[in-house]
């Protein structure tokens, strides 16, 4: 059934459509919907943001266990035609510029469907602020995901430098993810074993996720008013580099 469904699919993608998930009951049948769009119960409609991170979810079972579908589908050229045309992704996703990160791989999704800002250590500054912004405004995104991971390097040499500062522009990435390791060590000197350490760094990729999300809602005004209307969720979530898991740790 999966093969048919994949062969279903394809033959679909080449005509610039999909065939949609279904996520509600009433439907044993494929739906045919625009990229961006999901059936529920046989109509086609943009997903609403627990929905949007469910299918985000799905898609990164898929990658960890090594099996891209959706992914393959909606890299189509005759999806890429159409999307040349217009784009309404539901989900933004902040996350790390780490090259072992790309979230549409690590969700199995394609074109169209996830608004990418990638920078290291997925801070948030005024570049990336507006992107979401633009996301949200102007796109029709209604889900945010700050989106860390295992193993940071940014947030480690953050570690590695406190109480100092980095130098030169990295000094800046430095600066924006000195509170979260100062939020975990709270004015105690660092641990001396090697795996005490690298523990702590973990508490400092968690505890910067954290901040970065309740920093979207504090430094923008647009993201704020969107979350309090209920027009987005804002969800947080860390990327394991050795099980290819992505774990919510939060809204």
């Amino acid at each position: 059934m999966k093969q048919l469904l994949k062969q279903v699919s394809l033959a679909v993608a080449a005509c610039g459509l999909f065939v949609a998930p279904v996520l509600a009951t009433g439907t044993n049948f494929p739906v045919i919907c625009p990229v961006g769009q999901i059936a529920t119960r046989g109509v086609c409609a943009q997903p609403t943001p627990d929905q949007g991170l469910k299918l985000l979810l799905e898609g990164n079972r898929n990658f960890a266990k090594g099996n891209l579908l959706h992914l393959a589908v909606l890299s189509n050229p005759a999806v890429r035609k159409v999307l040349a045309l217009g784009q309404h992704p539901y989900a933004v996703v902040l996350t790390c510029s780490d090259s072992r990160l790309p979230a549409e791989i690590l969700f199995d999704k394609g074109l169209g469907e996830i608004f990418t800002v990638r920078v290291a250590g997925n801070v948030v500054a005024p570049h990336e602020l507006g992107s979401i912004e633009y996301a949200i405004e102007h796109l029709g995104a209604n889900l945010v995901v700050v989106l860390g991971h295992e193993r940071c390097g940014a947030v480690k040499a953050t570690y590695d430098t406190y109480p100092g500062e980095g130098e030169g522009n990295i000094g800046s990435l430095v600066k924006d993810i000195y509170p979260a390791v100062e939020a975990v060590l709270g004015g105690n000197p660092k641990p001396t074993g090697t795996a005490e350490k690298a523990a702590q760094v973990e508490e400092c990729i968690v505890e910067n996720i954290k901040l970065v999300s309740e920093s979207l809602e504090a430094k923008s005004p647009i993201i704020k008013e969107y979350k309090e209307l209920g027009k987005i969720k804002i969800f947080r979530a860390k990327y394991d580099l050795d099980d290819g898991i992505v774990r919510v740790l939060g809204e």
